[in-house]
């Protein structure tokens, strides 16, 4: 299903503001607040990342994702094998329970556009979720940064200050309502790119 997403980058001296305006709108809580960890993966020549950079369309990224602590030992836990489209009509994602992750992790995973792309960084952050009317807030904070390599976390994790929060829609008629509604600036941000970009010497 195509979605919009409006990304908004919140300074964190004005992130009470920002909860103020969701509690003056009636933002409702959808779920509780949770550590999110993403496992992305890319190939040889991190196609994906340079594709995300350049705005190429049509492009995907491609990540394992798990809820909690970040963790060594992926074995016997849920993990999500999602994927995100970018093309000219807007965005969407397709996500699954997979039972390969540990197989995934080390012989990395073989796509028919970017061919075998291999686990490259660990994404950690606490998100918080809310709903105003046909919108969806989520608000990510204390975003972290670790290598990943051969189903193995390398240390030295790099954190930014950083508030993001996504505001997204089923409705792709919205764009403008959206805009209207919430007057913020937008931006371009992909967690996965600072990944790239903090930890790598691209």
């Amino acid at each position: 299903m195509k979605r919009i997403e409006y990304k908004i980058d919140i300074d964190e001296s004005k992130k009470i503001n920002f909860l103020n305006y969701l509690k003056n709108n009636k933002a409702r809580t959808l779920y509780k607040k949770r550590l999110v960890n993403s496992i992305y993966f890319d190939n040889e020549d991190f196609e994906m990342y340079f594709d995300s950079v350049e705005g190429i369309s049509p492009r995907k990224k491609i990540r394992l994702r798990y809820y909690g602590k970040p963790r060594l030992n992926l074995n016997n836990i849920k993990l999500l094998l999602e994927k995100k489209y970018t093309n000219f009509l807007g965005r969407s994602k397709s996500s699954k329970e997979t039972i390969k992750s540990m197989e995934y992790l080390k012989n990395g995973i073989l796509d028919t556009r970017y061919g075998i792309c291999y686990p490259r960084t660990l994404v950690s952050y606490l998100r918080s979720y809310y709903s105003i009317n046909d919108f969806r807030f989520t608000l990510d904070e204390s975003i972290k940064f670790q290598k990943y390599n051969s189903n193995k976390i390398i240390s030295n994790s790099h954190s930014i200050k950083e508030i993001i929060v996504e505001i997204k829609t089923n409705y792709t008629n919205k764009i403008d309502e959206l805009k209207k509604k919430f007057p913020f600036n937008e931006i371009r941000f992909s967690k996965y790119c600072k990944s790239i970009e903090n930890l790598f010497k691209i």
